[in-house]
């Protein structure tokens, strides 16, 4: 007599279904609950996720269900046919192993999207080092930076853009801003506020100072005061044609040395130089002229851009480019940034996806290896 029983019972296999989600649903809730994920209070220390978004991904298990359930309705549908046909009978596919398949690969599934979420729970102590540079930004604003030798571009021009690209390399340094022409003043006092920095580098100009020249000793020693006195990196970053028309003071320099600030020089300019006009947003207005009725020509003096380097013992660096590289100099301030000022130890929030796409992993692993143990089981 051939059995027409259908292999699968499809609506116990529904309740039974629906059962096991909503036992699964009120866990997952229980779990949640018990680890303050829904207590608002508890929200900085309680569980929560990185793309919580990736969660929405439970929608497909619907349709996923939907796909199982329609396999064995059609599963259902050809054992009745081929057991009409078999003189010998047909054997029937194992229900039980099939439905235990279903369950293992959707719970892979399940946890593998709790993973994908990137949970997070708890806090870990972490060792790190803290890392900082003190940079004080020391600008010529002499009336010669006015010269235009380098395509048509004042030397100030050049220095701006200079500063504006250094600027943006910074990540938590302090900068500070001292211009100098005959004298040395503060222009802003060292910040981490780098918007600010490019607001004040934009809107200096030569007018800023009255008494012209080109005191590099006073705008060494001006710069260095503005250090604070904390234990980090501290370096100057001067920009300067190289025309220097005071008397040095090599006691500044020797002071630079033994409070071990460390100095870039950037030299700018060209080595034929040009006239100074007297007003640079108006050539109209003509040059500067000497006492004989000539236009002063401003020329970069590069042995003295290296002369202050060798006495600081810093690095010196010459363009004449409306738009300098200045990858050398910015690595070698980088470097500086990588003197160690004192070791932490400090608390981080923990992920904690590393366990549930454990149980994902382990999950597929057996549901792969079932058909295994259902062939072994089925020789004995």
């Amino acid at each position: 007599m051939i059995d027409n029983k259908p292999t699968f019972n499809i609506r116990k296999i529904i309740s039974n279904l629906l059962l096991f989600e909503a036992l699964f649903g009120v866990l997952t809730f229980t779990i949640f609950t018990f680890i303050g994920f829904f207590n608002e209070n508890l929200k900085i220390s309680s569980i929560h996720f990185v793309k919580p978004y990736n969660l929405f991904l439970f929608v497909l298990l619907v349709p996923f269900t939907y796909l199982f359930i329609l396999s064995l309705n059609r599963k259902n549908t050809i054992d009745s046919h081929l057991s009409q046909f078999s003189s010998k009978g047909w054997v029937k596919a194992n229900s039980k192993w099939t439905i235990a398949r279903f369950y293992i690969l959707r719970s892979a599934f399940v946890f593998l999207i709790f993973a994908m979420a990137q949970p997070i729970y708890g806090k870990k102590k972490v060792k790190g080092t803290l890392k900082s540079m003190e940079l004080v930004v020391c600008l010529d604003v002499s009336n010669s930076m006015n010269t235009m030798d380098i395509e048509q571009t004042s030397r100030l021009d050049v220095a701006k853009r200079a500063l504006n690209a250094l600027v943006n390399t910074l990540a938590g340094e302090k900068i500070g801003l001292c211009i100098f022409a005959g004298n040395a003043y503060v222009q802003l006092p060292l910040t981490t506020d780098y918007n600010a920095a490019k607001i004040f580098i934009s809107d200096v100009s030569t007018n800023f100072i009255s008494n012209q020249g080109t005191n590099i000793s006073e705008a060494l020693n001006t710069s260095q005061e503005m250090f604070s006195k904390e234990n980090v990196t501290k370096a100057i970053f001067m920009i300067t044609d190289g025309e220097n028309h005071e008397n040095e003071n090599k006691e500044v320099y020797a002071s630079i040395i033994e409070k071990n600030i460390q100095v870039c020089v950037l030299g700018i300019g060209t080595s034929t130089g040009g006239p100074i006009p007297i007003d640079p947003n108006y050539l109209g207005r003509g040059y500067l002229i000497n006492s004989t009725g000539k236009r002063v020509i401003s020329a970069m003096n590069p042995r003295f851009v290296q002369q202050i380097a060798n006495q600081t013992n810093g690095t010196a660096l010459i363009t004449s480019e409306a738009y300098p590289d200045l990858q050398t100099l910015l690595t070698q301030i980088n470097q500086m940034k990588r003197t160690k000022l004192r070791n932490l130890e400090f608390d981080i929030e923990e992920t904690r996806y590393q366990f549930p796409l454990a149980v994902s992993l382990v999950c597929f692993l057996i549901w792969l290896l079932i058909p295994m143990f259902k062939d072994l089981r089925s020789k004995k």
